[in-house]
């Protein structure tokens, strides 16, 4: 198989090339000649390249997002075509950048800059969007061992599908092909079910869909629902209060009045530690697998029944840009290993939180005094200096209730019938 990397202003292409055939026909479209052998790095979006794209027809269907992606470049700008997949994130960007300035465009990505200034020369980032399609792993099962417990067919089963992340945050396209059946049953039974429970409000407040549709919480027989029907009208998605076994108030203020108080629920009892077993076990299910060896250790601690274990804190913060689930994985390019050799941000129904995958070979301290913390985190604060994050405690290996706190009330411009309504069902 070939690899290729293309790059414009503005997007990427990853282009795998399966045959000779498929390779002289890449050839004729990127220099016209079907028979060379060699294509510069930087090429032109002239008006006789566009011309070549009809070249792609011939494999129908299939060729459709290629030909997007070169008819979306405007004629006579320049993109750059590479050998490989490139993957980082932050290099990506560098070469857009290189781009940008060839095209004598402004390249004005001050959030980007600050990253690759601080980070780049440290670490290289992977970034996963839970609506993005990725299969990560081996393709042929009889080649596949499990990530998590080593066993490989016929010992091992891989007939389910595997969401990285897991599917009841939203994630619906990363798929981890290197999870076994055993283990991804006693995950979903286990760790993915506190992280659940953990997110459970958020997750129904922003209408985030998982196996089994939009979750729910509930209330001194009352459950709470987001009903995401509405926004195919008005882009707007509706609250919907149920009232179990009870008189429902019938007007706007006998709701008030019943809700004139804090609301608190107390969710099912979760195991802290669990959670950030398994926001480490999405880190393993998403890189490389030649990264496994340094974290045998990690994956020793997440098979493990829960066992007290002292652990870097878990950084915490609202992103409101977010719902969709979204991971950043950054991995040390060099052997200095004052800082850790990897860390996560995952962001799942507007709440983000920053973790260090602990237990990993690479690293020579456990990070979890106060002084290498601060050290880390000032590396944090140089690239986004205005995020606020609160560290939280994730040692605990016995389970624990967490009590929230709901405010309800309508606006006095709320109109009963347009904006709000009362339904009696039997």
């Amino acid at each position: 198989m070939y690899k290729f990397t293309i790059i414009s202003n503005t997007s990427c292409l990853y282009l795998n090339i399966l045959s000779v055939k498929g390779m002289r026909l890449l050839a004729e479209l990127i220099t016209g000649d079907h028979n060379s052998i060699s294509a510069s790095r930087v090429q032109t979006v002239s008006s006789e390249f566009k011309e070549r794209l009809k070249l792609l027809d011939a494999l129908g269907d299939s060729s459709y997002n290629v030909k997007k992606f070169f008819s979306d470049i405007p004629t006579n700008q320049h993109f750059l075509f590479i050998s490989g997949h490139i993957e980082d994130e932050l290099q990506k960007n560098l070469l857009k950048r290189e781009l940008s300035r060839i095209d004598g465009l402004l390249y004005n990505d001050i959030i980007i800059d600050k990253i690759i200034s601080n980070l780049y020369s440290h670490y290289g980032v992977r970034v996963f969007q839970g609506n993005q399609r990725l299969r990560i792993g081996v393709e042929d099962k009889s080649q596949r061992i499990c990530r998590f417990c080593g066993k490989t067919m016929p010992k091992a089963k891989f007939k389910k599908k595997a969401h990285a992340i897991s599917e009841s945050l939203g994630n619906k396209g990363l798929v981890c092909l290197e999870e076994c059946d055993e283990c991804n049953t006693r995950f979903g039974q286990t760790i993915e079910q506190d992280i659940e429970k953990l997110l459970q409000f958020q997750l129904m407040l922003k209408g985030i869909k998982g196996k089994n549709g939009s979750p729910s919480v509930k209330w001194k027989g009352v459950s709470v629902k987001n009903d995401s029907s509405s926004s195919v009208n008005n882009d707007t998605k509706t609250i919907v209060l149920n009232f179990e076994n009870k008189i429902a108030p019938q007007n706007k203020l006998e709701l008030e009045r019943f809700l004139s108080q804090d609301v608190s629920f107390i969710q099912e009892k979760i195991v802290p530690q669990n959670i950030y077993k398994c926001f480490c076990k999405y880190v393993l299910s998403l890189i490389d697998a030649h990264y496994l060896p340094y974290f045998k250790d990690t994956i020793k601690w997440i098979n493990e029944d829960p066992t007290e274990r002292v652990l870097p804190p878990v950084e915490f913060c609202q992103n409101p840009i977010r719902e969709t689930p979204c991971m950043a994985i950054m991995i040390r390019k060099h052997n200095h290993m004052e800082i850790p050799y990897c860390w996560a941000i995952i962001n799942v129904a507007e709440c983000q939180f920053l973790f260090i995958i602990p237990f990993c070979s690479k690293d020579k301290c456990d990070f979890i005094d106060k002084l290498s913390i601060k050290e880390f985190m000032n590396i944090i604060k140089s690239v986004m200096p205005n995020l606020n994050m609160e560290p939280l405690c994730f040692d605990g290996n016995t389970p624990i209730s967490i009590e929230n706190t709901l405010n309800f009330y309508i606006p006095a411009d709320f109109v009963e019938g347009r904006d709000y309504y009362f339904v009696e069902t039997k």
